[in-house]
């Protein structure tokens, strides 16, 4: 039996390859079609403060993280120390971005899965609130996205040093008087997902996210995994490979030989003790347990989430209202190489620059949260398959999708 079909309801255009012979999985190919974009290659030559926002439009689904890690690099790369006022923005940003992308994920792409529909057109008409819930929490995510970063898509306010213009502490006090106002919706996305019957399936891997020592992931910090790896973002190729081949346009990611899974669940593994706590609470009551090795419970990791971020804008805004200043740019200081590292909605997201001394970008390499999870996605399929070989065809056609959909993929990032 040969199953070769295009998936949908992900982010753009993959298909899922997998060839079963006398009750075998004989080989599992994960084919991302999605063209070539050569990000990599155009952005060299720019000027550096044309990068972040040339470097957003990778994808307009999550823009805020490419911006974030490609500020981040190249304040590494020309010895621009951003203030810590600087860096609280940028967390909001990327908090904003997490409740917002995984609200379009769980609701549009995910929730049909597990409610027994098959699209988003079904979801609404059999549960209409749950559906506008997922509207009222997009709707603030990017309003906060637009109030610091100048839009909610392809942020251009958030440039290396700093910000073009600042939000006033009233605008802080306002934003954070609308994200209290979704956090109940959050709460219920949670509860929702919670509720909800997953596959019974679990495959022991790596999970990798980044830590700054102090908060749960999202803005800047080293490479750490739960097997040990513990390394400055910078020394990132000594440990993460790209691996092409011949039937995808993405590139495969290994380490230390196989795959490894990055995102809500990698995140929530490694950190669930930094958890907000409100989230903190939450995950207590669940039947789930965390650190889980169920690819399947990335939904739910993403569930909680939400709680957590809409804790942390709430946090950051507050404090803001408070004590936010104007302040002054940095400006470059010297040439050199830069890496940047955020966690994006689907996980740990790393750019590195070369700049020269008149702050022209030399060199680009770009590391994707899906190209990471390649080789996991496809690691998984073949255990997946393998453990309910003797299902129907088009049972084991459901389940490589769900699990697909799980990681919540972003097949143009991939094919940057």
């Amino acid at each position: 039996m040969i199953y070769d079909e295009f998936v949908t309801q992900i982010e753009g255009h993959g298909r899922i390859w997998f060839d079963i012979k006398d009750g075998k999985v004989v080989e599992v190919r994960l084919e991302i079609h999605e063209g070539s974009r050569l990000f990599e290659s155009f952005l060299r030559g720019r000027r550096a403060d044309e990068v972040p926002q040339m470097s957003s439009r990778i994808c307009g689904v999550c823009p805020v993280p490419h911006n974030m890690a490609a500020i981040q690099a190249l304040e590494n790369a020309m010895g621009i120390e951003a203030s810590e006022q600087t860096k609280m923005l940028r967390r909001f940003m990327i908090s904003s971005q997490m409740v917002q992308d995984h609200a379009l994920h769980l609701y549009v792409l995910a929730a049909a899965d597990y409610l027994g529909v098959t699209g988003i057109s079904e979801v609404y008409a059999k549960f209409p609130d749950a559906v506008k819930r997922c509207v009222r929490i997009r709707t603030v995510g990017n309003r906060g996205i637009e109030l610091v970063g100048g839009r909610a898509v392809h942020p251009i306010n958030s440039i290396p040093g700093g910000f073009a213009k600042l939000p006033t502490r009233e605008d802080m006090e306002k934003i954070a008087k609308d994200f209290k106002a979704i956090l109940n919706d959050c709460i219920e996305t949670f509860r929702l997902f919670a509720s909800l019957k997953c596959p019974d399936f679990e495959r022991p891997t790596e999970y990798l996210a980044i830590d700054d020592g102090k908060h749960f992931p999202a803005y800047a910090g080293r490479l750490v995994t739960n097997r040990g790896l513990n390394v400055e973002a910078k020394e990132y190729r000594n440990h993460i490979k790209e691996v092409f081949k011949p039937y995808s346009n993405t590139k495969f990611c290994v380490m230390n030989g196989h795959g490894f899974h990055v995102g809500a669940i990698a995140r929530v593994n490694l950190f669930k003790d930094r958890l907000n706590p409100t989230a903190k609470e939450l995950l207590k009551e669940c039947a789930v347990k965390f650190p889980s090795d169920n690819p399947f419970h990335n939904n739910l990791a993403q569930a909680l989430e939400m709680v957590h971020y809409a804790e942390e804008a709430i946090k950051i805004a507050e404090e803001l209202a408070v004590k936010l200043k104007d302040e002054e740019r940095a400006k470059q200081t010297k040439a050199g190489t830069g890496v940047g590292v955020v966690e994006a909605p689907r996980g740990t997201l790393i750019h590195e620059y070369t700049v020269d001394k008149n702050g022209i970008v030399k060199d680009a390499n770009l590391i994707i949260p899906t190209g990471m999870n390649t080789t996991n996605i496809e690691e998984d399929l073949y255990a997946l398959l393998s453990a309910n070989i003797n299902k129907p065809k088009e049972q084991l056609k459901r389940l490589a999708e769900m699990l697909f959909r799980a990681y919540d993929p972003c097949l143009s990032c991939s094919t940057h």
